[in-house]
């Protein structure tokens, strides 16, 4: 018996053993998971909760009153809560109760959401005897849920008032949802665009490229794109936006929908223009300053005068000798200066004046490589470096005045020594004028100055009378000098007033802008084509006549001559066209009667059946001769040829037209990528399907046969000597035909590319002789060039050079 008991409590103490390794495997579990377990006695309106609920709430207390719990529960929440726990939903349904609620824990009073789940448990009586379950902190997935909804919110908000237009396409490209601004743009109602094609929209001109960019994004070879097109408001009228697309998606990979961002860039495309313009005029300003300044001698200066260093020109450092390189500081500049305190007390006085105060000075300066001392004008304007600059340069140009001071000064001196030096100095000036007049007059361009005579009321130009004119123009108005100066233009050639020249002169006059044009004279007699260039000082005017009567007939000979050409070339396509036309209905004739008597008089020919079919393919040979005649001769050069073509299309299509040789010949073709070149398709499809058709016939039957089309690019200084390109261009593309065919003796290489030049009799290959030709033309048309390496037995390689880039 003894023995029993202790084995019934040895038993009882393992249950008991096992039950505690329960609870602790069951209560880590929960703690990793982050769950706690609690309990509500109703009877003790009190909530019993182990470690982990401690945690999770932030409360110190095992156990506490069930009011104190309550008061600590967000107001928001507490009826519901409140509800849940003193009548739970389970005591009906026998389900477990869940509720989300927030709560203020007593250690440090942050607010913490909380998740319940708890089930009653019943006495055998049916009351409620206790109320238990688990409890999870759910503060930072409650928080991400208000995160998302606030992020959708915004989104939704963004999408509505953005400045740019969004749209969310299907993978059709039909219109599922637009903001305000997309609408605004294209000029229709949000409602007229939803389920709308895209096509309906974009211009025609710019459909081939976008569908190209969004079959890419469908096949994943790019994640988004940047277009610029142009899209048809209701209105009619053209805009342009910047599209910014993407491709969504979906949780499994496949593409779900398009969405876009679109900017409106027509007034930024317009300022764009208009910019353009203007740095070209700049451009042009800047370089007749520069030419004037040089053409003054003049050198220039801008001391940055925060920095106290100075940028001097080419010619200003060579007056100090400085090299080209040199970058002096002022205090370098003032050590070659001789009257230094002179100079500087003036710099800095212009310097303390500020903005658009000037420096106006005379001073000796000594060439540091040479010694010699010279007097230099020097002139300059204190300015802001960049108008959002708060430093200040003063700029200006200097010029060597020593000749003239030594002239004044040698000048004075003999004004003061004798009168017969004076009348030496004007000897000279005069012989200088002299000498100015007899290169005035010895000159090719007729030269004339004007005084502007204008309305004394209105102040509007109506005249302009001659104040001086050169041998030139005299020769070429034929009269006197006494029939000119002193007279105005009108007054001399009155004819004049009806023409546009007057006009161009008169708008010279009121404007000042520089004149340059040619023109054609004849009134008052005359038939003469001059070149005319004219500018403004003051109330003066200077006009420059060069009479290009010669030149514009010569060049007036030539156009007719090329107009005479073209008409020859027209005449002779179209000769070609109609000979080719009149030929093939003969054939076809011979063709037909030789099909009748083959198939009515058969069997009574005899032998004369084998004639008339050998008669059937001769005319068959003259049909495709005629017609590859044809072919070459509309083969014409056109320097128009702007489109850009992608060859890997090119060689795609003709693949598809050789599709039945290609297989009866059984051939491997290896296509590597290609260029897109700019050119006439039709023609490049002519060329590279002549190329595959050579290779495809000038096989070897025992070999199986490897067609290579591969692409690089070569700069015009890497071209082997022997190729030529019509067009020069910085690089070619060069596309090589490479096939292990029967091959030819390179020493036929020029021979193959002319017309009629076959290597092999028409009884084993059969052709015209014309395809190659036709290549070499196509290849020309297009500014390049086409060569061939070969080896009899081993295959060709034919190489097409064709301008890369504009």
């Amino acid at each position: 018996m003894t023995g029993n008991y202790k084995s019934a409590d040895e038993e009882l103490l393992a249950l008991r053993e096992e039950l505690q390794r329960v609870k602790q495997q069951t209560s880590s579990a929960l703690e990793a998971v982050g769950i706690g377990l609690w309990t509500m006695i109703p009877q003790q309106n009190r909530i019993l909760w182990d470690e982990q609920c401690q945690k999770i709430y932030g409360w110190p207390k095992k156990s506490i009153p069930f009011d104190e719990f309550l008061s600590r529960i967000h107001p928001q929440d507490i009826d519901n809560l409140r509800a849940a726990l003193t009548n739970p939903p389970s005591q009906q349904t026998g389900k477990p109760t869940t509720i989300d609620y927030r709560i203020t824990s007593p250690i440090d009073d942050t607010i913490r959401w909380i998740r319940i789940t708890g089930r009653v448990t019943k006495q055998s009586s049916g009351a409620a005897d206790y109320f238990s379950g688990t409890a999870q902190n759910i503060t930072e997935e409650k928080r991400k849920e208000a995160t998302l909804k606030t992020v959708e919110k915004r989104f939704q908000m963004a999408f509505t008032h953005a400045s740019v237009g969004v749209v969310i396409l299907d993978t059709q490209s039909n219109i599922q949802l637009i903001n305000k601004a997309f609408a605004d743009l294209v000029g229709y109602s949000q409602e007229e665009l939803i389920d709308k094609h895209f096509e309906s929209i974009t211009h025609p001109d710019d459909m081939e490229e976008n569908v190209f960019l969004i079959q890419q994004l469908l096949r994943g070879e790019t994640n988004s794109y940047v277009f610029n097109k142009r899209y048809v408001r209701k209105d009619g009228r053209l805009v342009w936006g910047q599209v910014s697309s993407a491709l969504i998606r979906d949780g499994e990979g496949r593409p779900d929908s398009f969405i876009s961002i679109v900017q409106d860039i027509t007034a930024e495309l317009q300022a764009q223009s208009e910019q353009k313009k203007l740095l070209s005029l700049l451009g042009a300003s800047e370089e007749r300053l520069r030419e004037a300044i040089e053409l003054a001698e003049l050198g220039t200066f801008d001391v940055n005068i925060a920095e106290e260093t100075i940028q001097l020109s080419e010619r200003a450092k060579g007056w100090l000798g400085f090299t080209p390189d040199e970058i002096p500081d002022v205090a370098q500049l003032f050590n070659v200066i001789r009257d230094r305190d002179v100079l500087e007390t003036a710099l800095y006085e212009t310097i303390n004046k500020g903005v658009d105060a000037t420096l106006d000075i005379e001073y000796w300066a000594l060439n540091r490589q040479t010694g010699q001392e010279r007097l230099y004008h020097a002139q300059g304007r204190i300015i802001k470096r960049s108008p959002e600059d708060t430093t200040f340069s003063l700029r200006g140009i200097a010029k060597d005045i020593t000749a003239q001071k030594q002239y004044a000064q040698a000048l004075e001196q003999q004004v003061q020594w004798r009168t017969q030096a004076l009348q030496q100095a004007n000897s000279l000036v005069e012989l200088q004028t002299d000498q100015l007049r007899f290169v005035t007059d010895s000159a090719l361009t007729a030269i004339a100055l004007y005084s502007i005579i204008r309305n004394e009321a209105t102040g509007d130009v109506i005249d302009l009378r001659y104040e001086l004119i050169n041998q030139m123009a005299l020769r070429m108005t034929g009269l006197q000098v006494t029939d000119l100066i002193g007279h105005t233009m009108l007054e001399v050639f009155p004819a004049i007033k009806n023409s546009s020249v007057w006009r161009r002169y008169l708008e010279l006059a009121q404007t000042g802008v520089p004149l340059r044009y040619h023109n054609h004279y004849t009134q008052d007699g005359y038939d003469i084509w001059y070149q005319v260039q004219g500018v403004r000082q003051g109330e003066l005017l200077v006009l420059s006549f060069l009479d290009i009567t010669e030149l514009k007939q010569t060049q007036l000979k030539l156009e007719a001559l090329n107009k005479n050409l073209i008409e020859a070339n027209d005449n002779l396509q179209q000769f070609a066209f109609v000979a080719s036309h009149d030929l093939q209905e003969p054939l076809r004739k011979i063709q037909s009667f030789g099909t009748l008597l083959q198939e009515q008089y058969a069997d009574r020919l005899g032998e004369g059946a084998t004639l008339i079919q050998r008669m059937q393919l001769a005319a068959e040979r003259m049909s495709i001769l005629i017609k590859d005649l044809l072919t070459f001769s509309r083969i014409t050069a056109n320097s128009q040829i702007t489109t850009d073509v992608p060859l890997d299309r090119v060689i795609e299509r003709v693949i598809d037209d050789l599709d039945v040789a290609i297989q009866e010949a059984n051939a491997n073709l290896q296509i590597k990528s290609l260029p897109s070149v700019k050119g006439d398709e039709s023609q490049l499809r002519q060329l590279f399907q002549n190329l595959l058709s050579n290779a495809l016939k000038f096989r070897q039957p025992k070999n199986e046969l490897h067609i290579c089309i591969s692409a690089r690019l070569v700069a015009e200084s890497d071209l082997p000597a022997s190729v030529k390109p019509t067009r020069q261009t910085a690089n070619y593309h060069l596309i090589c035909v490479e096939d292990n065919g029967i091959g030819f003796d390179e020493k036929y290489v020029d021979r193959i590319f002319q017309v009629f030049q076959r290597l092999h009799g028409k009884s084993q290959y059969a052709g015209t002789g014309i395809g190659l030709a036709i290549v070499q033309r196509v290849a020309a048309n297009h500014g390049g060039v086409i060569t061939a390496t070969s080896r009899l037995g081993e295959g060709s390689t034919f190489q097409v050079y064709l301008p890369a880039g504009s």
